[in-house]
């Protein structure tokens, strides 16, 4: 799989599904930060589980447990999942690399835009549960506002990706 042009066609379809959900113009340019947030995947603790002490703050932090239960469990392979979720805790690429055939709406901020923090998109790195499924994390700045949230795409038979399901990460 060539990463690069799926990231591409992963942003794509997320900022699609914004394009519609708020109602900006077909021309409408998205700002991007172009470094990717680290999102760490970890095992929470015995106490964690039971309820008995918190776990790390979500920004970009992810329970393996919160990501196989999103994934649901008619899918089979929840063991070899977790296994792959757990090795890309090291992720090969720290930025993004836009490919404009794909993006033609993304503009990468630039240092001061980016500081602005104004109408601003961030996202995390893609974290595979295998070829065919995806997490990744995504938050939207406007000065001193922000939201996130978690998206969890299905690859489909042509290449393109769809939206499976989508979690509210946090809201500033």
């Amino acid at each position: 799989m060539n990463e690069k042009i799926e990231v591409n066609k992963i942003l794509n379809t997320i900022l699609k599904y914004e394009s519609k959900r708020n109602s900006f113009r077909a021309n409408h340019k998205f700002l991007i930060n172009p470094e990717f947030q680290k999102l760490k995947i970890y095992v929470p603790s015995q106490k964690e589980i039971l309820g008995e002490e918190p776990g790390p703050p979500p920004f970009f932090n992810k329970n393996i447990i919160h990501l196989l239960d999103l994934k649901g469990s008619k899918f089979k392979n929840r063991k070899s999942d977790s296994l792959n979720l757990l090795k890309q805790n090291v992720y090969i690429f720290d930025s993004l690399n836009i490919d404009a055939e794909i993006n033609s709406n993304i503009q990468i901020a630039n240092k001061q835009e980016i500081d602005k923090r104004k109408k601003l998109y961030q996202f995390s790195n893609p974290v595979y549960f295998n070829e065919n499924f995806v997490y990744i994390e995504t938050i939207y700045y406007d000065s001193v506002f922000g939201i996130g949230f978690g998206y969890l795409l299905e690859k489909q038979k042509d290449g393109s990706w769809i939206i499976k399901e989508i979690t509210n990460t946090f809201i500033t």
